[in-house]
């Protein structure tokens, strides 16, 4: 097992979603801050007003997730960034938000180099990809792109399986199209890619199967491989969603933020 220097501080963005509580949980369960960015800070705050901290802490920031201004204010003194973010099902607004957190935060960070965990989903490379997938794919083209230290995971279905289904798994190649996964897993998993050497520039699709609960994380990354350096693409993706087909905004931001700059 090899430890990065684990993080005194994480910033997560979408901290109040149902896998981002979660995964607050999962931080101070690991002696590890959390630091949430919330439009509505009142009520952020209230959510997490019983959570037993311990010695760490909860911070609240008001912003929003697709404004770098206020992504640079929630950045300081933060050694890592987890993503859970996601536009409502059926508002229409997955460019906006499942992918333009992604340029936001990148712009936000500026030179700076932390970690960055983002949450994605299966089935983003496939042929028939509906919209909201298709934008989440363009959202971790620019992560791999951006030069920074990163673990992209990808999630099964949410409440899905069953109560056996306890051992988390790791696959790549996203060529499962269905399979369950326990949120606590996906939580656990974000939060151990900010400080295992073994999950860096990596992309895995996330299970929950039958079996007891994953204790080695570290072997469970290192049993996959790491992206292709430079490429944009996850190893083993399918080759679907040719760049020369993309959307100019697409481009223009693989200019500015990436490997094409």
């Amino acid at each position: 097992m090899s430890f990065m220097m684990k993080p005194d501080r994480v910033l997560v963005l979408g901290g109040t979603g149902s896998v981002g509580r979660l995964v607050v949980q999962a931080l101070l369960n690991h002696d590890i801050s959390a630091r949430l960015l919330s439009r509505d800070p009142r009520k952020a705050k209230r959510m997490f007003a019983t959570t037993d901290t311990g010695s760490n802490t909860i911070d609240i920031a008001g912003g929003d997730l697709m404004n770098p201004a206020t992504i640079a204010d929630a950045l300081d003194h933060v050694n890592a960034v987890i993503l859970t973010h996601g536009a409502p099902h059926n508002s229409g607004e997955y460019e906006s938000v499942d992918y333009g957190a992604i340029p936001a935060l990148l712009e936000a960070l500026g030179k700076k180099t932390i970690p960055v965990v983002l949450m994605s989903s299966i089935g983003v490379t496939h042929n028939d990809a509906i919209e909201l997938l298709t934008w989440k794919r363009r959202g971790e083209r620019l992560l791999r792109s951006s030069g920074l230290p990163y673990t992209i995971i990808r999630p099964g279905w949410f409440d899905a399986g069953t109560a056996e289904e306890q051992h988390a798994e790791l696959r790549q190649g996203d060529s499962t199209e269905y399979g369950s996964v326990r949120r606590v897993d996906v939580a656990e998993a974000l939060v151990q890619a900010t400080f295992l050497s073994e999950a860096l520039y990596r992309t895995v699709e996330l299970f929950s199967v039958e079996g007891p609960p994953l204790e080695d994380w570290a072997e469970a990354f290192n049993s996959t491989a790491p992206d292709a350096a430079g490429a944009l693409d996850g190893i083993n993706d399918k080759t679907t969603l040719q760049l020369d087909r993309e959307p100019h905004r697409i481009i223009d931001d693989l200019y500015k933020f990436g490997s094409m700059k």
